[in-house]
C-alpha cells in the first residue's frame, strides 16, 4: 500500500482513539475525527464508508496488535515456571497481553460494551493459544477466562498494573491448586 495512503489511514485511526479518550463513540462525529486527523472530509470517505466502518477496521487492527503481543515471544510451561519461580517474571506474552489493554483503554472500554467484540476478542486469544496445545475444552477455557479477567480490569479503570495483572495470572496457569492465604 502507498505510504501516504497509509499514513493517512493511520492519522483517521489515530485520530478516533485520541477522541475515545476524550467523549463517548456515540458523541463521535465525523467533523471531529476528519479535524483531529486534519484532513477533508471527502479524504475520510476515499478511505472509510462510514464511523461503523472505521471502527470496524480499527478494531481489526487493534485485534492484529493484540495477536502480535500474544505471539511474542513465544510461550514455554517450563521457561514461564523457572521465570517465576526465580525472578517473579509473569508470563511474557501474558505482560504483552496487558500492556496492550492498557495501551488500548479507551477502545477496549467501549468495545468490550458492542454486542460481537467481546467475541471476536475470544475467538483472536482461541485462536493464538490453540498453537500452544491442541487441546480445545483448554483454550475455550482460558480464552473465556481470560476476556472475563480483561472485562473486569478495564471496567474498574485498571487500578491494577499490568504486571501485576499479568502476575496473577502466570502464577494461577502454573500453580492451578495454590491457594491465597
Amino acid at each position: 500500500m502507498n505510504p501516504r495512503v497509509l499514513k493517512t489511514r493511520s492519522a483517521i485511526m489515530g485520530a478516533l482513539q485520541d477522541l475515545l479518550t476524550e467523549k463517548s463513540y456515540e458523541s463521535i462525529t465525523i467533523r471531529d475525527i476528519v479535524q483531529r486527523a486534519g484532513i477533508n472530509r471527502s479524504t475520510f470517505y476515499l478511505h472509510f464508508l462510514d464511523k461503523e466502518n472505521l471502527m470496524e477496521q480499527n478494531s481489526a487492527y487493534v485485534l492484529d496488535k493484540l495477536r502480535a503481543a500474544i505471539q511474542y515471544p513465544a510461550f514455554s510451561f517450563e521457561k514461564a515456571k523457572k521465570d517465576f519461580e526465580e525472578r517473579q517474571e509473569p508470563i511474557s506474552s501474558l505482560l504483552a497481553i496487558f500492556r496492550h489493554i492498557q495501551e488500548y483503554f479507551k477502545f477496549y472500554s467501549v468495545m468490550l460494551g458492542e454486542k460481537q467484540f467481546p467475541q471476536q476478542l475470544d475467538e483472536v486469544i482461541k485462536q493464538e493459544l490453540s498453537k500452544f496445545t491442541i487441546d480445545k475444552i483448554r483454550c475455550a477455557y482460558a480464552s473465556g477466562g481470560l476476556v472475563g479477567l480483561i472485562r473486569y480490569w478495564v471496567s474498574s479503570n485498571m487500578q491494577e498494573t499490568p504486571e501485576h495483572m499479568a502476575g496473577w495470572v502466570t502464577e494461577v496457569l502454573l500453580y492451578p491448586n495454590q491457594q491465597e492465604e
